[in-house]
């Protein structure tokens, strides 16, 4: 183990983890399906409510589940294309 020189105790150098390429793709992954599945549950809820306030169920639940899934699908191909690009760099670099 490497040790710097600390000032009354030698301190071991910090390493990076040998994994941590493979932790950081399997939390960006993980999350994407988590994005699109509290898009349609905030969706569905704000448009529960809204029913709920104006009286015109089911209506604005089925629009603004809708709208959920939509915000969620653009939300999952945004993350993607970070990830696709961020990947080519690492080819390239």
């Amino acid at each position: 183990m490497n040790f710097a020189k600390g000032w009354l105790l030698p301190v071991p150098l910090k390493t990076p983890p040998k994994y941590k390429k493979a932790f950081d793709q399997i939390s960006r992954y993980g999350t994407i399906g988590l994005e699109l599945g509290i898009s349609v549950a905030i969706g569905i809820a704000i448009g529960f409510y809204l029913d709920e306030w104006l009286d015109t169920s089911p209506w604005l639940t089925i629009f603004m589940m809708l709208c959920g899934t939509i915000s969620g699908f653009i939300r999952i191909y945004r993350a993607l294309k970070e990830i696709e690009k961020e990947e080519n760099q690492d080819d390239v670099g």
